[in-house]
């Protein structure tokens, strides 16, 4: 989790009360997260299937699969 924060804090440019609460719901949220990026359609505009594998890997189902 500090890994997370400082990684938000350095490459995003959050502050480190802000990071932390990002992590906080990222933690609370973990199981809903590949849903939220299937539904997007934003592992759809990834390339050569890198969608299809951070969905796999995240253990998210596409809709309608």
């Amino acid at each position: 989790m500090e890994t997370l924060i400082q990684n938000l804090v350095e490459k995003v440019g959050l502050d480190a009360a802000t990071a932390d609460k990002v992590g906080q719901f990222i933690q609370e949220h973990l199981s809903d997260i590949p849903g939220w990026i299937a539904q997007s359609g934003i592992a759809d505009k990834l390339p050569g299937g890198l969608g299809d594998m951070l969905g796999n890997a995240l253990g998210g189902d596409k809709p309608g699969s």
